[in-house]
């Protein structure tokens, strides 16, 4: 919960600060192309660490926007595994209204998959976990004299979940983990229409057995 509470205030105090400094627009930092190389966490217990990449676009035209991104970890997410990684696929649709010149705020749909997987190469054996994630939550953008910045706040209910071991057949549940999710991304601006940008996110599975995610960004974006 302290990290909840974290991530609430680092995205309430950016937002704040952009509505007292903003002097900019708002669609630079909306209609976005980006890559990104990131470490991600697990905060359960005996959870791994491991890099990844990330792409991502973000369209933004008379209030409605979409974002859609795929992200692929380079390790398993727990300890104790001789190989495996993570990937992920979401889909963001809403309406942003502009709160002021330079700070745009509304509700958004979401979408999101994620299978993690682990294999030991001495057993022989590979493990995964897919879910299948439906929701929606809240997105803001804004733009500071320095920066430009994107966040949001969303719950997906739990769809679908699959677990498969080698060697038993697929276990479906008829409850799956749903997921808290909250970030925020600040772009700076380098030449023309290329910024180099940073983020911090966490995705949190409410149900034993999913991991919680904790993730920081680094990458370039370049808006059009």
């Amino acid at each position: 919960m302290k990290k909840n509470r974290l991530f609430v205030l680092l995205l309430g105090t950016t937002l704040l600060a952009a509505t007292v400094t903003a002097d900019a627009s708002i669609y630079s930092a909306m209609n976005q192309a980006d890559v990104s190389g990131n470490v991600q966490g697990t905060t359960n217990q005996y959870g791994n660490t491991a890099g990844g990449l990330g792409v991502r676009g973000s369209l933004f035209s008379n209030g409605l926007f979409g974002t859609a991104k795929y992200r692929h970890q380079f390790g398993p997410v727990y300890q104790g595994y001789t190989g495996g990684d993570s990937n992920t696929f979401g889909l963001k649709v809403g309406y942003l209204f502009a709160a002021t010149p330079f700070v745009a705020v509304g509700p958004y749909l979401g979408y999101e998959y994620n299978r993690f997987s682990e294999n030991d190469a001495y057993l022989h054996s590979q493990a995964s976990q897919s879910l299948d994630n439906l929701g929606g939550g809240l997105y803001a953008a804004a733009s500071l004299p320095f920066a430009n910045v994107t966040g949001y706040l969303g719950y997906l209910g739990g769809v679908s979940e699959t677990n498969h071991v080698t060697g038993f057949p697929p276990v479906q549940y008829n409850r799956s983990s749903n997921l808290l999710q909250m970030g925020v991304n600040v772009y700076y601006p380098l030449v023309a229409n290329l910024d180099f940008f940073v983020g911090l996110h966490d995705d949190d599975f409410t149900q034993t057995g999913a991991p919680n995610l904790l993730r920081g960004d680094v990458g370039l974006g370049a808006s059009f």
